[in-house]
């Protein structure tokens, strides 16, 4: 499937930006430098995949790829400039955080009879990586977000007339607002 067609680059750009300026605003007050830095990178690269699954309900695997290569260096970032202690330990949080993402997004998917893409699975797995390192705090208040923006994106979309709605925007809000609450 060619994604990019149905998106220009303009709404690319405009996604990356508000993502990346979102992420920052997020993650301003967070503990670590290194955290602001990544939360731009990996919310501008989110703003991207929001944008694109708005216009075409596709998740591209190179954008996810680019978020969870991110959400790895999280923690190693953290290891090489504050505590490798301390980012050890965020980096086997994330690894679960991922693994539950993955994990509970898979059950649904087949419970649903694949109302959700794989590409929802994979980004469930990015952003629980991103966000248990935050708290489980952080992840709760993810997919409680997440749910209520879903909810109201398919209200949005069924009002229009369309059938089904994207969800890969939903998670996205959803993180990001969960990393500006914490």
């Amino acid at each position: 499937m060619n994604w990019t067609r149905g998106v220009a680059a303009p709404w690319l750009a405009a996604g990356a930006l508000l993502g990346a300026a979102g992420g920052l605003a997020a993650a301003w007050g967070a503990e670590f430098g290194a955290t602001t830095v990544l939360a731009g990178l990996l919310f501008g690269v989110l703003g991207i995949l929001f944008v694109i699954d708005a216009r075409t309900g596709y998740l591209p695997d190179p954008w996810i790829i680019a978020a969870a290569a991110l959400v790895a260096l999280h923690p190693v970032a953290i290891a090489l400039t504050v505590d490798p202690f301390v980012g050890g330990f965020l980096f086997l949080l994330a690894a679960v955080g991922a693994s539950l993402g993955f994990a509970l997004f898979s059950l649904a998917r087949t419970l649903s009879k694949d109302q959700l893409g794989f590409g929802d699975v994979k980004l469930a797995a990015v952003l629980g990586g991103w966000l248990l390192p935050l708290g489980w705090g952080a992840l709760g208040i993810g997919v409680a977000a997440t749910a209520v923006i879903g909810a109201a994106w398919l209200g949005v979309a069924l009002a229009r007339g369309r059938r089904a709605a994207p969800y890969g925007p939903a998670m996205i809000l959803g993180a990001i607002l969960a990393t500006g609450l914490i």
